[in-house]
């Protein structure tokens, strides 16, 4: 699919800050620049701040998404520039977005040499994440990832062995969309933990905005 196919779209959906927010496209457009309307009492994002959030359609009956940066024009129209070209959405778990956790990848190199590579999770699901990185990730390699969430000031450490699903170059940074693919017991509780917290953290502001 390409950025000319989006003015056959109308509805969408809009996820950002774990809220997700029905809308409908009112103009876009060569570069698939949006302007959307969204209802009345959407919780809307500072007009002078860009959020980033995902765009998610459908056509032909498959779900495609886009990843950009998200401008409030007023309370019942958002401007979305997209920072990625449109994906084909494989994702079956729900996600949520983080607040920027801390993650180290390894990628076993050779036998006395491995390549460590810091980043930031932006989202994260019970099959995968979505990770931000100043270098690539390489596609044909595994990869060690290891996060400790924080839940309440206490620590739960996380470890997985995980893919590469994509990849996108963004300005200077890179967001690679990751598979986990192994992990242990423990790893696994504390990533369901972790949101959980993030899913009633969610619910919490929602019911107190």
């Amino acid at each position: 699919m390409e950025i000319k196919d989006l003015k056959e779209i109308k509805k969408v959906k809009i996820f950002i800050d774990n809220e997700k927010i029905m809308g409908e496209i009112i103009d876009v457009d060569n570069w698939g620049k949006m302007i959307i309307s969204v209802p009345q009492m959407t919780k809307t994002v500072p007009v002078e701040l860009g959020k980033r959030g995902e765009i998610f359609f459908e056509k032909d009956g498959i779900e495609f998404f886009i990843s950009g940066k998200i401008f409030s024009q007023g309370i019942e129209r958002i401007f979305f520039i997209p920072e990625t070209d449109i994906l084909k959405e494989k994702r079956k778990n729900e996600r949520y977005e983080t607040p920027f956790v801390k993650c180290i990848l390894t990628k076993e190199a050779g036998k006395f040499h491995k390549e460590i590579i810091s980043g930031n999770v932006l989202n994260i699901s019970l099959s995968g994440a979505k990770i931000e990185t100043n270098l690539p990730l390489n596609e044909n390699s595994a990869y060690i990832i290891k996060i400790d969430f924080t839940i309440r000031n206490k620590i739960y450490p996380f470890s997985a062995r995980c893919k590469l699903k994509y990849i996108k170059k963004m300005r200077t940074v890179f967001l690679n969309g990751v598979e986990f693919i192994e992990f242990d017991y423990l790893s696994l509780e504390n990533l369901k933990k972790y949101l959980l917290f993030l899913e009633r953290k969610f619910e919490k502001d929602a019911l107190n905005y």
